[in-house]
């Protein structure tokens, strides 16, 4: 059995000017600076899992993650990982906004 690829499309008729891109966008690491995000993580997981749950007890039955990891997560120890990040971004429609808002009061 074969795993799924990605295959990338690239149509070289249109020029850059062409597509309707603006020459005024910047890529992620010149809006953010990655190494301080990665520092700060667990202070914005914290605050949103604050936000959202009752105790660390309910972040570990809504995560399916063990009470001492939800504990580390509530209390700025740690952050989650990828596969959490997606769980709660596909589940709650105000995730987004509420990190968005977190980091523009950060800035």
């Amino acid at each position: 059995m074969s795993r799924p690829s990605l295959t990338l499309i690239v149509n070289n008729d249109v020029s850059f000017a062409e597509s309707g891109a603006t020459a005024d966008q910047k890529s992620w690491s010149n809006q953010f600076d990655p190494y301080a995000l990665k520092a700060r993580a667990p202070d914005l997981w914290s605050a949103y899992f604050r936000a959202r749950f009752r105790s660390p007890r309910e972040v570990a039955l809504f995560c399916d993650v063990s009470f001492q990891t939800a504990l580390n997560w509530w209390g700025a120890v740690t952050a989650p990982t990828s596969h959490i990040a997606l769980l709660v971004m596909l589940t709650d429609p105000g995730a987004a906004a509420f990190f968005g808002d977190e980091l523009a009061r950060a800035a």
